[in-house]
């Protein structure tokens, strides 16, 4: 089964994993900065605008995807450690963090998107705040797979792109966004082999993987630009061809040694997700405060600071007090504390 092969290379480090979610991070950041800097400027980027669009339809399948490819070993291990990597976990970063973002936006008032209260605060528990929704997404994902997990993988993908066709759109994010994304991370789960097997190939046939890799990228640009990408299936599709071209170009590119940056980006990438936003905000309004009117050059100067200056804080924070913000401290944890190991807070994997 796809899922055994993933449990079986679990514990191996692929190398061109965290160079996917690195890609991932950044296209996030990235698309986060452009509409940013198109409301303070008043349009849109010419460059990033294209390429966020573009991005669109892989973006977050490749970030649920890849999540999804080692999750076969803890929806089928131990209950309490399934509950403290994929609930506990997630819980802990997205309140946090919940807490941090708005409390932060209630205390510099601002117009527009940046309008808060302190009935969102109230809504943390069943509205995610802002780009925190995947962390609240991806333990329900867990969730929902655990209590499938004595059904045919068929049966739960059929159902994961039922979910998908409904279209979902009650205003209500964690919904929305539920039926949205999950069919990917059942994906990533139950069609690990199957990933793996195409990087294997990209890797071992390089010319064909680049060939093949930016022939799919070109299917995706034609359907985004052509605006048939509003139709559901095509969307479906492109989410598959764009990470599929994804995983294939990563994984040459790790293979040759030059996804290195990726990689380094990828390790790191749940500090990011956490606290790239007030970073991007304050590059972003600095510069358009200086006179800075060129939409890209602001977003790609406010992407980069966005990207490593979360990393940088981690690294001076880490063996601080102030470590909490990054590392769960063994007081949250159901399982025995892990001083005695090294541990790395994954995104998609728990720590």
């Amino acid at each position: 089964m796809a899922g055994e092969n993933a449990a079986t290379v679990s514990k191996q480090r692929i190398d061109w994993i965290d160079a996917a979610k690195g890609l991932t991070i950044i296209l996030v950041v990235m698309e986060h900065t452009t509409f940013g800097v198109q409301n303070a400027v008043g349009h849109l980027p010419l460059v990033f605008g294209t390429i966020a669009e573009f991005a669109k339809p892989f973006r977050m399948p490749l970030f649920f995807l890849v999540a999804g490819l080692f999750a076969y070993k803890a929806l089928y291990g131990d209950l309490r450690k399934f509950a403290d990597s994929k609930i506990v976990h997630f819980a802990y970063f997205y309140v946090l963090w919940s807490v941090i973002q708005i409390g932060t936006k209630i205390l510099i008032p601002h117009e527009g998107a940046w309008a808060v209260t302190h009935v969102d605060l109230l809504m943390i528990p069943i509205q995610p705040f802002a780009v925190l929704w995947f962390i609240y997404a991806l333990a329900l994902f867990f969730m929902t797979l655990r209590l499938l997990r004595s059904a045919r993988p068929f049966f739960i993908f059929f159902f994961a792109v039922a979910l998908y066709f409904t279209q979902l759109d009650t205003g209500w994010m964690l919904l929305d966004e539920f039926a949205w994304r999950f069919v990917w991370f059942v994906a990533g789960v139950y069609g690990a082999k199957q990933v793996f097997e195409i990087a294997d190939w990209a890797r071992a046939q390089p010319a064909k993987g680049l060939a093949l890799g930016l022939l799919l990228l070109a299917c995706v640009a034609s359907v985004v630009f052509s605006r048939l990408i509003d139709i559901r299936s095509l969307e479906l599709l492109m989410g598959f061809a764009g990470g599929a071209a994804a995983v294939m170009l990563v994984s040459i590119l790790a293979s040759a040694g030059y996804a290195k940056p990726l990689s380094w980006v990828g390790k790191h990438s749940l500090y990011i997700f956490l606290s790239f936003f007030l970073p991007m905000a304050v590059i972003r309004v600095g510069m358009v405060k200086l006179g800075f009117e060129n939409g890209d050059l602001i977003t790609f100067i406010a992407t980069t600071v966005a990207v490593i200056s979360p990393i940088i804080v981690f690294r001076l924070l880490e063996k601080t007090p102030l470590s909490f913000l990054y590392v769960r401290p063994d007081a949250f944890r159901l399982t025995a504390p892990q001083s005695f190991k090294p541990s790395i807070v994954m995104a998609a994997g728990g720590d």
